[in-house]
C-alpha cells in the first residue's frame, strides 16, 4: 500500500516532513494503461489532491521506459536518436525521461553541496563548445575540488564568435547580430555567479580559501569589480592563484582539476565532442544535461581507477561526504521525483536550470522568461 511521503506543495506545513500522522486522507483512485490503478489523496491542511504518480519520475508520462539504461547510455557518448532506435522509442520521449534525471540531479547535487565542507581549494576554467551553431560558442564555467575533482558549480554563458573567419562569415555574423548579440561580459558574469555560490557555501571556511585559475582577464575583473567577492578577495579569505594555460596538463599543474574534468565531459558526452554533429540545440536543455553528467560524475564515478584496483569511493566521498548521507541522496533517483528540500537555498545557475531560465539564441520564449523573473 503506498503511503505518501510529504504533501507536494510547498507552501503547506506538510510539505517535507509532515507535522502530523492522519495528514492527508483517501479520496478514490483511477485506472491507466501504463501504471494500473493509481490512488488518489488530499492534504488536509492545504486541500491540495495528489496521486502516488506525483512522487513517481514518471509524472505524467503514458510509457514506461528504462531510466538506467537511458542514464547509462547519454553519460557514455550515445546521442538521442541512438537510445530511442535501441529502445523503439521517439528522440522526444528520450529527451522528456533525459530531463526528467537531470531535475533530480540539479537538486542532489544542490544537496550533496549544502553537506560538504569545503576542506579543499577550488579550480575554476570554462569548457567552451557551441550551441545551436558555431555563430553561438558558449562557455560552461565549472568550480571543481582541487584534491576530490568534486564539480561544485557549473554556470553557462553564450559568448560572441571570434577569431578567424572568411568574409563571408563576418557578413553572416553581422546578419545575426541584428537579432541577438552576446553580452561581451557574458564569461564575466559567469564567473561571479559561480563565486557567489562559493561564497555561499565557505562561510564556515577557517582558513582562507585558494582560487585557482588561468589568466584570463574575466576573471581577475569578475573577483574586484562585484562589491561582496571583493570584500572578500581584501579581507584575505580568499586567495588568487593564477597558471599560465600553456603550461603542460599534468597531475603537477595546479589546474591539473579542471583539466581532468575537461577531458572526462568531451569524452563522454556527445554533444560537446569538438567538431561534433550532436551539438545542443537548446541551452536549458544543455544544462540540465551537463548537470545529469555531473551527477554520475560526483556519485556514481570512481574517484580513482588504477591498473590493478579501482577506488570503491566517489568523488563526493573524496570531498568529504559521509557515506551514509550518500546513500540517502541518491537513493531512488531513477524512480523517484526530488523535490526541494526545507531550508535548501539553491544557488542562481542550479535556480536558472530547474526553472529553464536559460536564454537560447534566437530561440528565447517570452513566458519563459516571466515566468523565471516572477518565481
Amino acid at each position: 500500500m503506498f503511503i505518501p511521503p510529504h504533501c507536494p506543495n510547498p507552501d503547506c506545513e506538510h510539505y517535507g516532513s509532515p507535522v502530523k500522522a492522519d495528514w492527508y486522507r483517501p479520496i478514490g483512485q483511477y485506472s491507466t494503461k501504463t501504471f494500473g490503478t493509481v490512488p488518489r489523496f488530499k492534504c488536509r491542511s492545504c486541500r491540495i489532491g495528489f496521486s502516488s504518480q506525483t512522487f513517481s519520475i514518471d509524472y505524467y508520462a503514458k510509457r514506461r521506459l528504462d531510466y538506467t539504461y537511458i542514464f547509462h547510455k547519454i553519460n557514455d557518448g550515445a546521442g538521442l536518436r541512438k537510445i530511442g532506435r535501441d529502445m523503439n522509442a521517439s528522440c522526444d520521449s528520450i529527451a522528456n525521461r533525459i530531463n526528467r534525471m537531470a531535475r533530480n540531479a540539479v537538486l542532489a547535487n544542490q544537496m550533496i553541496v549544502d553537506l560538504l565542507p569545503l576542506r579543499e581549494d577550488l579550480v575554476l576554467d570554462g569548457l567552451q563548445n557551441f550551441c545551436i551553431s558555431q555563430f553561438f560558442p558558449d562557455n560552461y564555467t565549472v568550480a571543481v575540488g582541487k584534491d576530490s575533482q568534486f564539480v561544485y558549480e557549473c554556470d553557462y554563458a553564450t559568448i560572441r564568435r571570434g577569431g578567424r573567419m572568411t568574409a563571408a562569415q563576418r557578413k553572416r555574423r553581422e546578419e545575426i547580430e541584428e537579432r541577438f548579440r552576446a553580452d561581451r561580459r557574458s564569461i564575466e558574469k559567469s564567473f561571479t555567479r559561480v563565486l557567489q555560490s562559493i561564497s555561499r557555501i565557505s562561510t564556515g571556511r577557517t582558513t582562507p580559501l585558494i582560487l585557482y585559475t588561468d589568466e584570463k582577464s574575466d576573471y581577475r575583473r569578475s573577483m574586484w569589480r562585484n562589491q561582496e567577492i571583493s570584500q572578500i578577495m581584501f579581507s584575505g579569505r580568499w586567495r588568487h592563484h593564477m597558471t599560465n594555460s600553456r603550461v603542460g596538463r599534468n597531475t603537477r599543474n595546479p589546474l591539473f582539476a579542471v583539466n581532468y574534468i575537461d577531458r572526462e565531459i568531451r569524452k563522454d558526452m556527445a554533444c560537446q565532442v569538438r567538431e561534433t554533429v550532436q551539438f545542443p540545440r537548446n541551452v536549458s536543455n544543455a544544462m540540465l544535461r551537463m548537470n545529469l553528467y555531473l551527477f554520475d560524475h560526483n556519485l556514481l564515478k570512481p574517484y580513482r581507477i588504477r591498473k590493478d584496483e579501482v577506488s570503491r569511493q566517489s568523488h563526493a566521498e573524496a570531498a568529504g561526504l559521509e557515506g551514509q548521507d550518500l546513500k540517502v541522496i541518491a537513493d531512488g533517483f531513477f524512480s523517484r521525483r526530488f523535490f526541494r528540500p526545507k531550508g535548501l537555498e539553491l544557488s542562481e545557475p542550479a535556480r536558472k536550470t530547474l526553472l529553464r531560465g536559460w536564454k537560447t539564441p534566437l530561440k528565447e520564449k517570452e513566458e519563459v522568461k516571466r515566468r523565471y523573473l516572477a518565481a
